[in-house]
Parts: structure tokens; C-alpha cells; sequence
């Protein structure tokens, strides 16, 4: 299967321009693999986790009796209107993004109805706390459960474009700080603007970026750990000539296209992920599907596909400077 998907690879990045970092990465190994000192394979493909499917990730909500709603329906009270529009016909297949607007409309008409009856009162406080309780669950739904979650975290859309930078994200940046004003305010009841909310989702869906991200940091941390291990076997043998061609390799490849690639994703996921991760924060509680997933972007789990990328990145630095210090090579300059 590893095969196989190598070939699959193989054939769609020669033409798609989303797998160009591989063709990159993959020279690198190819002209390192000219010297006789090294013999460098081209990593397997192991692809982070993918985004769970739609019922291992969404939060079930509590429905409203529909007695107690018809009931409400003939007193001078907002709840039965505002129920009654997820009681139609399009309300029962609404969307989790319509969903969540409605949870704050149905929580601002409760506590705004104003019952004489104290049993009926009560009933309504505790279905409006309870709904209170899950504005977060709704909220989560909203943002990562719908078509725009799957193209936004999908990993099948491949690499960040090796041209990434920073520049064309504004856009992005921009509703990730809109959809987090809204989940750090949900005690307030925010007045959410649908057409705004359901614009920013798109954003998202467009930018295809959390997949990307992630299917750029595992792949290029492969290549990078399986260089840096076979770098770090070499010995003394190889200072002199050897080492003047691995130089030229390290330079050519690495550090002047590699490198510079690495850190515009660097610079651009430095400030994505602290929204992205402040977002699963406030959507908590997450399944425990989607907690697993989420983890993946931490900037400090240990595991996190984040932390490893870093933590190679070193490695493979490092290894490549002490093979460096052995020939008595300096980068950038004659040995």
C-alpha cells in the first residue's frame, strides 16, 4: 500500500502544483543519494490523523419539550416564534451553523419571557441554563462540523504552495479573530450576524489551510528526520571530497529552497495556530474523536504534529552542523 501511494504520489505531483514541495523535497534526496557515502530513501507517506467523521465530532444538544412549546406558543412570549423555526420543515434539517444562531435566539427569548406562572418560570430557567451549558458544544458544531471544516481541515488538498506567505492570509486572519470574539463571548449571548458568520465559515472552506499545514509539517518532517539519521552515521571518511558535494546539496537544496519554505510556514502557522487552538478551547467540551484530532496543531503538546516538525527541524540542523565541525567545513563560505 505504501507502494502504491508512493506511485499515486508520485504521478499527481508532476502535474498538481499542491505537490510541488514534494518534488523539492524529494531532489534533495535524490542529489544526496548521488554521493556513494549516502543512501537516502524516500520517506513513506504517513499521514497525520484526518478529521473524524461527522458523528464521531459533533455534540448531540437537548431539544425543548414540544408540549411546553406549544404551550409557550400562546403567551405573550418570543420562545414559541423563535422554537417554532426549528420545528419547521427546514428548521429540522438546519445546518450546525444555523443551529448555533438559533441556540442564542432561543436563550435570549426564554430569559426575556416573562411567565406569572413560578412552576412554568422554573421550567424555562432551567432549560435556558442548560442550553447556557451547551453554547460551547453548539458553537463547536458550527465550526467543525459542517462541509466548510472538511475542506478547511482536509488533508487531500496537499502542501502549502511552496510561493506560501504570510501576505495571503490577512483574510483569514481576519475571521478566525471574528469566530473567536463570538466563542469568547458566549455568556454575553453575542448578536451574531449570520450572513458575516456564515461568510467567515467560507473563508475558512476556501483556505483549505488547517489541512494543508498539516499535511506539510508531517511530510516535510519525514524527509528531514530520515536525511538527518543517515547524517548522522557518516564519519571522518567523508571530509574532503565527498564532503565538498554533500556541501554543494545541503546548500543548493536545503538552504536555499528548503529552508526559506519552512520558514514562511513557520511564520504563517505561528499566527494561525494560536486562533486555531484558542477555537478547540472554546468549543470544549470536543469529542473525545475531535480532542484527539485537535491536538495534532498544539503548539505545546508533545505529540503534536506542531512540536515534531520543530523539534526535526533541530535535529536535522544540528546533525548537519556537527558533520560540518568534523570536516572543518563553514557554510556559506570555503572549507
Amino acid at each position: 500500500m505504501i507502494l502504491l501511494g508512493g506511485i499515486i504520489l508520485a504521478g499527481v505531483s508532476g502535474c498538481d502544483t499542491r505537490f510541488k514541495a514534494e518534488d523539492v523535497l524529494s531532489q534533495y534526496v535524490v542529489d544526496l543519494n548521488r554521493s556513494q557515502f549516502l543512501s537516502v530513501s524516500s520517506p513513506a507517506i504517513v499521514m497525520p490523523a484526518s478529521l473524524p467523521s461527522s458523528r464521531n465530532r459533533q455534540q448531540s444538544l437537548t431539544h425543548f419539550d414540544i408540549g411546553l412549546l406549544d404551550f409557550l406558543s400562546l403567551q405573550r412570549c418570543d420562545v414559541g416564534i423563535v422554537a417554532g423555526r426549528k420545528n419547521s420543515i427546514l428548521g429540522k434539517v438546519m445546518p450546525d451553523s444555523q443551529r448555533f444562531l438559533y441556540e442564542l435566539d432561543i436563550i435570549r427569548a426564554i430569559e426575556s419571557c416573562d411567565i406569572k406562572n413560578e412552576s412554568l418560570s422554573k421550567k424555562l430557567y432551567q432549560i435556558a441554563q442548560q442550553k447556557r451549558l451547551e453554547l460551547p458544544m453548539a458553537f463547536g458544531n458550527a465550526l467543525f462540523n459542517g462541509a466548510e471544516s472538511e475542506a478547511f481541515f482536509s488533508l487531500s488538498n496537499g502542501f502549502l504552495p511552496l510561493n506560501y506567505s504570510t501576505a495571503e492570509q490577512q483574510e483569514l486572519l481576519n475571521s478566525l479573530n471574528r469566530l473567536l470574539a463570538i466563542g469568547e463571548s458566549l455568556e454575553d449571548l453575542p448578536l451574531v450576524d449570520a450572513n458575516v458568520f456564515e461568510g467567515d465559515l467560507k473563508i475558512l472552506m476556501d483556505s483549505e489551510y488547517a489541512g494543508r499545514l498539516l499535511y506539510s509539517l508531517a511530510r516535510v518532517t519525514s524527509y528531514l528526520d530520515l536525511v538527518a539519521n543517515k547524517v548522522k552515521a557518516l564519519d571522518g571518511n567523508i571530509c574532503g571530497a565527498p564532503m565538498v558535494y554533500l556541501k554543494q546539496q545541503f546548500e543548493t537544496h536545503y538552504v536555499k529552497v528548503v529552508q526559506p519554505y519552512m520558514g514562511r510556514i513557520t511564520r504563517g502557522a505561528y499566527q494561525i495556530l494560536p486562533l486555531l487552538n484558542r477555537l478547540f478551547e472554546v468549543s470544549e467540551p470536543l469529542s473525545r474523536d475531535m480532542q484527539t484530532f485537535s491536538y495534532q496543531f498544539s503548539l505545546n503538546e508533545a505529540t503534536s504534529e506542531w512540536q515534531r516538525y520543530q523539534l526535526v527541524s533541530q535535529y536535522h540542523a544540528k546533525q548537519w552542523s556537527a558533520l560540518f565541525a568534523k570536516c572543518s567545513v563553514s557554510i556559506g563560505g570555503k572549507s
